[in-house]
């Protein structure tokens, strides 16, 4: 049934999200090709014209910052209308369990999430890539001496010494996209415990999921000796982030099982449809 409920889910929201991911690749795409023509120009270019590039190339990453914003929204907004409005009388007379219907949408929501992660990452290395390739072409840049440059630099400011650490360090990453998620889902289940400006409970339980969860991240950090790392002056920045990517990937699945099961216990036990 788990199935049944992960492919519904698809067919139900693919139309707005495969939309939405498409425009961000076609984008992407355009950026690159006035990025490639404008390339080793610029110094000839008027001032207008300049100025007009920057608020593009501002414009551009407003849009890549509004994709993944608008990818949220539309996940939490469906999570919202099809659990706990009218809707919701159809979904809970499936016969299934309510972790199921919980499992599947959050699943769903979180691949659509990596998708539009990915399609903003292939906008932008069409941007990065015009300029690249323009660099190749005319011995402005040595592709290899740049890669390795950057690949170790960012390797040791992060800490990423082995392919584990590499690991954990992505792992970590996910984990934070799915507790976003629940974070927004688990306030929605609460919200809907009100009578009354169901929405209006919704956010303010969110804010207050997201301030508790500062106060927690702080004291874990604190005793756990992240603070104490980074306030060491002769510490290496790697050895900080590879302590904190370890804490904060335990501490946001002990926080994302939690509100995993609570959301589950909430709606079995006091679901209250509009």
């Amino acid at each position: 049934m788990l199935g049944k409920l992960i492919k519904h889910e698809f067919v139900a929201t693919w139309k707005y999200f495969l939309l939405i991911d498409a425009i961000t690749i076609v984008v992407g795409l355009f950026a690159g090709i006035i990025g490639y023509s404008v390339a080793g120009h610029m110094n000839d270019l008027p001032e207008t014209v300049i100025i007009l590039l920057v608020l593009c190339l501002t414009g551009y990453i407003f849009a890549m910052i509004s994709v993944t914003i608008l990818t949220t929204v539309y996940n939490v907004v469906h999570y919202y209308k099809s659990l706990y409005t009218s809707q919701g009388y159809l979904t809970f007379t499936l016969p299934t369990t309510t972790t199921k219907i919980l499992s599947a949408k959050m699943l769903v929501a979180f691949i659509w999430q990596i998708v539009c992660c990915l399609c903003v990452t292939i906008s932008v290395s069409f941007l990065v890539g015009s300029f690249v390739i323009w660099g190749l072409q005319n011995g402005e840049i040595e592709i290899w001496e740049a890669f390795t440059e950057a690949y170790n630099e960012f390797m040791n400011l992060f800490g990423l010494s082995g392919v584990f650490l590499a690991s954990r360090y992505i792992f970590s990453l996910l984990m934070q996209i799915i507790m976003n998620l629940m974070m927004f889902f688990f306030a929605i289940t609460i919200g809907q415990l009100w009578q009354k400006h169901k929405i209006l409970a919704s956010v303010v339980a969110y804010f207050v999921i997201r301030f508790v969860f500062g106060i927690v991240s702080f004291i874990v950090n604190l005793f756990s000796g992240s603070l104490s790392i980074l306030l060491v002056n002769d510490t290496d920045p790697g050895r900080y982030f590879s302590h904190t990517t370890l804490v904060s990937l335990i501490l946001s699945i002990v926080v994302t099982v939690g509100m995993y099961i609570a959301s589950i216990m909430i709606t079995d036990k006091k679901l209250n449809l509009d």
